[in-house]
């Protein structure tokens, strides 16, 4: 049940801008099924290998150049990082923490939805993530973030009651806003509308219009708005796409005196203090 809402930014600011890259692993035997040969040419008796390495270049390439582009912007963002890509590729995790951004749990892999598990299922599922954030980077994360956005009724509670201070799977408010829960109060964050995950089909040129003209309609408003910003290190972090995300951060940088610029835990401090 939500308790409150944020009221405005700091210093007055129109719009807060939250960057989320999107770190990932899948289990041995899955693989995304939006990969381009997967979802073009689907071969059900088959192991996509081909879809396999698609998702390993997040890891290997695509997190390295995001990681050049919010350095060059001087821009923090939250990473939402597998567990299992921890345990595989420790050192882009290290170097996102190093770098300053937010380090957020994103379940084990992401073939293991919370929506999908019995409620010891997410208990361990949430401990081992977390834990294994906690061993690579020296802090445990407080924020989570459920693969496909997609929670379980039991994910509130179980995350409240393991210290975690906001969830980003939510879409029914603009605003971020706390919701109070058997174990305490949780900051519900909004997960993007328009990823670059859609933008594997629509294009890496609709993704930058999208968030440019969003970012144009929410300074003219007269109310807070919130900009989510999210891509996928194995699909967002491939050369074009990377240049379009590139220049959203540009126009974002345009604009600074308007905008706040915050990890998915400020934006949760904020509304939990309000």
């Amino acid at each position: 049940m939500p308790t409150r809402s944020v009221p405005a930014w700091p210093e007055g600011k129109k719009v807060a801008v939250k960057i989320c890259v999107a770190l990932e692993s899948w289990s041995d035997g899955h693989w995304p099924v939006y990969a381009p040969m997967a979802a073009a040419w689907p071969l059900p008796a088959a192991e996509c290998r081909h879809s396999m390495s698609w998702a390993e270049y997040g890891a290997t390439t695509g997190v390295w150049r995001l990681l050049e582009v919010l350095n060059r912007h001087e821009m923090r963002a939250t990473f939402g990082v597998s567990g299992l890509l921890a345990e595989r590729h420790p050192e882009p995790v290290l170097a996102a923490h190093a770098a300053g951004h937010e380090i957020a749990a994103h379940s084990y892999a992401q073939d293991i939805i919370p929506g999908q598990l019995g409620l010891d299922e997410e208990r361990e599922n949430l401990k081992r993530c977390t834990e294994i954030l906690r061993q690579v980077t020296g802090s445990r994360p407080v924020g989570w973030l459920s693969p496909r956005a997609t929670p379980s009724r039991n994910t509130p509670e179980l995350l409240a009651a393991a210290g975690y201070r906001w969830s980003g799977d939510h879409n029914d408010r603009d605003l971020p806003y706390v919701t109070t829960t058997s174990a305490g109060p949780l900051a519900y964050l909004m997960h993007s509308d328009f990823t670059d995950v859609r933008g594997v089909l629509a294009g890496p040129r609709a993704y930058r219009d999208v968030h440019v003209d969003l970012l144009d309609y929410l300074l003219r408003q007269e109310t807070p708005g919130i900009l989510n910003l999210t891509v996928h290190a194995h699909v967002g972090g491939r050369p074009l796409f990377a240049d379009q995300f590139e220049q959203v951060l540009e126009q974002i940088a345009r604009v600074r005196d308007d905008v706040w610029i915050a990890t998915h835990q400020e934006l949760a401090d904020q509304v939990l203090a309000s």
